[in-house]
């Protein structure tokens, strides 16, 4: 091989390249399991599987659509619980209830919307409700077992300033164990912390775009409204526990880089 053909046959690989990281870095959904520590939550779920989806931003059922619902089918878990940020303004809603159908085939679906949502919430509320999704604004639902109980506190988007936490778990006896699901993981350094075990949250996207360097496109307090950038991953908030979940769509622009799309998988332990 020459230099020039080789210098050909780099410029053609590079492209090939592109694509490849494109579809990983984009499309292919990444399950990560995490530890949670909760010696109550470990008590009431035991061995059981939860599920985190947030910020799938369908426009179309396509190849991220069906690996992540292959995925979550292969997992089996027993509950999954969604973040907001199901739709866009122009998704095309015959998949997105194909979607929401298949996820409620495999276990209890229990939702909160996100900043997006908004644009077509009666439609959300019609498809959820016809899938049999439980889909919380501002409010709580009980979860029981035998000798064993818990609260899902499903708060309204907070990066509009539509949650309410006090009214949400206005039902929630006190001192009782709580899950807080609320879109934007600024909510963990807004809320009472009194009883909740776990905040559930996405909407950064992992921040979508990381650059060696540069750091995240989305790290922004005004996409926050929070103290720290919450990229990804597990943290400690006044004593809680803060999942913040990297979503699996993407938002003006449609490429993540360094922030794979995530499919959370929830264990607990003492």
């Amino acid at each position: 091989m020459t230099v020039k053909s080789g210098n050909i046959l780099l410029l053609a690989t590079i492209p090939l390249l592109m694509i490849l990281v494109y579809m990983i870095e984009t499309l292919v959904p990444e399950v990560v399991y995490y530890q949670i520590s909760s010696p109550q939550l470990k008590r009431f779920f035991e061995d059981r599987l939860v599920v985190h989806l947030t910020d799938q931003h369908l426009v179309n059922f396509g190849w991220r659509e069906e690996m992540t619902l292959s995925r979550v089918e292969e997992i089996n878990p027993d509950l999954i619980i969604m973040t907001g940020d199901y739709l866009e303004a122009h998704t095309d809603i015959r998949d997105f209830e194909r979607y929401i159908n298949r996820l409620t085939a495999i276990a209890t679906v229990i939702a909160t919307p996100g900043n997006n949502d908004y644009c077509c919430m009666d439609t959300l509320v019609r498809v959820f409700a016809e899938a049999g999704v439980v889909f919380l604004k501002n409010q709580a639902v009980l979860l029981e077992r035998p000798g064993d109980s818990l609260y899902l506190v499903g708060l309204e988007d907070n990066f509009l300033w539509k949650d309410d936490y006090f009214r949400a778990a206005s039902s929630v006896p006190a001192g009782v164990g709580r899950i807080v699901l609320g879109h934007a993981p600024g909510i963990a350094e807004k809320i009472d912390p009194e009883g909740v075990e776990l905040i559930m949250s996405g909407h950064l996207h992992g921040g979508q775009i990381s650059l060696p360097l540069l750091g995240s496109s989305l790290s922004s307090n005004r996409i926050c409204f929070c103290s720290t950038f919450y990229t990804g991953g597990l943290y400690e908030v006044n004593g809680i526990t803060l999942l913040s979940n990297r979503g699996l769509g993407t938002s003006i622009v449609p490429i993540r880089f360094f922030a794979r799309p995530e499919i959370a998988v929830l264990e607990f332990e003492n």
